[in-house]
């Protein structure tokens, strides 16, 4: 499947949006998206949310024998994985151009940069050595996958414990876990990749590019930096030069982005080591019912929703205009109970009034969080809600004759009913809570 073509208007509002700082996701242009770490039941495995980007890696090793150049060292082989999971767009059967470039960005960052101990990976000299592969597949291509690809290889070696080994002789036995405690695999420094987008000849620069912005953009910069701030790669591509003035700013906005990722990659291998040393239950299925590696959730969620009111700084805003006679008029027709898959006879709940709703504004969008006699959230389902119209179509119908005929002006009612019913909804983002 071909990659969709960008249409000119796409490309000129993404461009004249930046040139008056705004981004379509409603981050300014140094902020980055949310990024979620969460581990597998075994050592090495990682999971990174960053945005709606996300990413699993995965450590394996096994012994083989040293290269005849480095015969004390051990190998470290990073290898991507983008296909069409990630993407429709992308071939499951080759590489991509934009795989190739994934993969050889990481093994600057992570292997030349000297960030493993490869000489502690060394079992007997010139005969047997770790050889660890880092294997990284994206789930989902959203944008900026190398910022995300390289913080779930960096978290899983921070995690990654190999097994230990007994070399008796000429034989090496590898112990299981059971038999003997894992050792944690040497890391010197924690480097991690972080992206811009170039904008306007190389006058505005963007963190943490979105698809849409890194196919407007006109250039890309990647910096390799660890938590000291040191450089351990930095690659540059597009069709416009950068400024030397906007590449050391950036640089210096990248190194201090380093340096908090790191700290929270080191509080996630922390707190997980607490959780398996207490005897928690740990992996991606207890995650799940934790609510802390959700593959459905969205940070927004559009709804439908009638007569909706919402309160911001002492303002109230009405999106009916005839929200008291509505109000009459379902307080004539109550909603009858519609039964579930199971067969449970269950009150299904309509929103129809204001004072069912817990309002919470924030910056972006409004929380709203429905009300219900037993204190439970329930929502209707697509077929639910279609029923609910059929049966309470009849007695709203003999609710509005009522009320056109003891109106005056009976022309005017009788327009205003043949409206269609969606043009009293509206659609409203919700923005999940516990995000």
């Amino acid at each position: 499947m071909k990659e969709r073509v960008l249409t000119n208007n796409e490309k000129s509002f993404v461009q004249k949006a930046l040139l008056e700082s705004i981004r379509l996701d409603g981050r300014t242009l140094d902020e980055f998206r949310k990024l979620r770490i969460s581990f597998g039941s075994e050592w090495g495995l990682v999971h990174v949310i960053l945005g709606e980007t996300r990413a699993l890696a995965r450590i394996t090793c096994e012994v083989v024998e040293p290269k005849a150049t480095r015969p004390n060292e051990g190998m470290l082989f990073v290898n991507v994985e983008l296909g069409p999971m990630a993407a429709p767009h992308f071939d499951g059967g080759r590489q991509s151009d934009e795989c190739v470039q994934l993969n050889r960005i990481l093994e600057r960052a992570l292997k030349d940069s000297g960030c493993v101990d490869l000489e502690s990976l060394c079992l007997v000299s010139e005969e047997k050595v770790w050889n660890m592969r880092v294997d990284v597949t994206v789930l989902n291509h959203e944008g900026n996958a190398i910022d995300c690809c390289s913080i779930a290889a960096l978290t899983a070696l921070a995690h990654f414990k190999r097994p230990d080994i007994t070399v008796d002789g000429e034989n090496v036995i590898v112990h299981t876990l059971e038999e003997k405690d894992p050792l944690k695999v040497t890391l010197f420094h924690y480097p991690i990749c972080v992206s811009y987008a170039i904008f306007n000849q190389g006058k505005i620069a963007i963190a943490d590019p979105t698809y849409l912005e890194e196919r407007v953009a006109e250039a890309r910069m990647v910096f390799g930096l660890n938590s000291y701030g040191e450089l351990c790669g930095l690659h540059l591509g597009g069709t416009t030069l950068t400024s030397s003035e906007l590449l050391l700013r950036t640089s210096t906005k990248a190194s201090k982005r380093a340096r908090l990722v790191v700290e929270k990659i080191k509080a996630a291998i922390q707190k997980d080591g607490e959780d398996r040393d207490k005897g928690r239950p740990v992996g991606f299925s207890e995650g799940i019912e934790r609510n802390e590696t959700t593959v459905h959730a969205q940070d927004r969620m559009q709804v439908r929703m009638k007569r909706f009111k919402l309160k911001i700084d002492g303002l109230e805003r009405i999106d009916s205009d005839d929200g008291q006679e509505e109000e009459e008029e379902e307080m004539e027709a109550p909603t009858e109970p519609s039964a579930d898959a199971n067969n449970q006879s269950d009150e299904a709940m309509i929103v129809d009034d204001t004072d069912a709703i817990v309002e919470e504004v924030g910056e972006t969008a409004a929380v709203l969080i429905p009300k219900s006699k037993d204190g439970t959230n329930q929502w209707l389902t697509e077929g639910e809600l279609m029923a609910t119209k059929e049966k309470t179509g009849k007695k709203r119908s003999k609710a509005s004759l009522k009320r056109k005929k003891k109106s005056l002006l009976p022309q005017a009612r009788m327009s205003g009913s043949m409206q269609d019913d969606s043009s009293e909804e509206e659609t409203v983002t919700l923005t999940s809570s516990d995000m």
